[in-house]
């Protein structure tokens, strides 16, 4: 080997040891950093609640969390019949809901929206069936939301016709709920 093959050779050793140093470094700085997103709860299971003013129909109604698989009591708090998450400590959250929707009309506009404390924060969802009817319609959605420490949050389904129902697939695989705090 010449004088410029030990050369970069010996810039490859050079880099890969920075390499390997950055990579542990990064990944021991990662593992105690406090500011890394904590899952607060988790839900397998959604079902349509129409037990509320405003959403106690058969096309508006507000989601019920079921089959709670988490839940951290520091940082969430869940009341009202499984249907409002009170955010408990100030910062940022992140919700993410997956679920179909079946039994969909035709002509209609449906709607999914973040409600913070019984307010239209924002739309999760929109769809419409104008031109075709599908046979389900799958929704995975994710939102951030600011909480003060004492906000609450629910999800409301309704569409254009509050008397037409639609409804939450009966299949457990398609229906997950789960909230992540992100930072303070």
């Amino acid at each position: 080997m010449g004088k410029s093959g030990a050369v970069l050779g010996l810039i490859g050793i050079i880099l890969g040891a920075g390499g390997l140093v950055f990579g542990y470094l990064n990944w021991t700085g990662q593992s105690n950093n406090s500011t890394q997103n904590k899952v607060v709860g988790v839900w397998d299971g959604l079902d349509e609640n129409q037990d509320y003013s405003g959403y106690d129909q058969p096309g508006a109604w507000l989601f019920e969390f079921t089959d709670n698989e988490m839940n951290d009591t520091a940082y969430i708090s869940v009341s009202n019949a499984n249907t409002r998450i009170t955010l408990l400590k100030p910062g940022w959250y992140r919700i993410h809901l997956s679920t179909e929707l079946n039994s969909l009309d035709s002509g209609l506009h449906y709607y999914l929206r973040l409600l913070k404390d019984h307010s239209i924060d924002m739309y999760l969802y929109y769809f419409d069936t104008m031109t075709s009817v599908p046979p389900g319609e799958f929704i995975d959605s994710s939102a951030f939301v600011y909480s003060d420490g004492t906000n609450y949050i629910e999800i409301g389904a309704s569409c254009d016709n509050p008397t037409v129902s639609f409804v939450i697939s009966s299949s457990a695989s398609m229906n997950q709920f789960s909230i992540e705090f992100v930072s303070p």
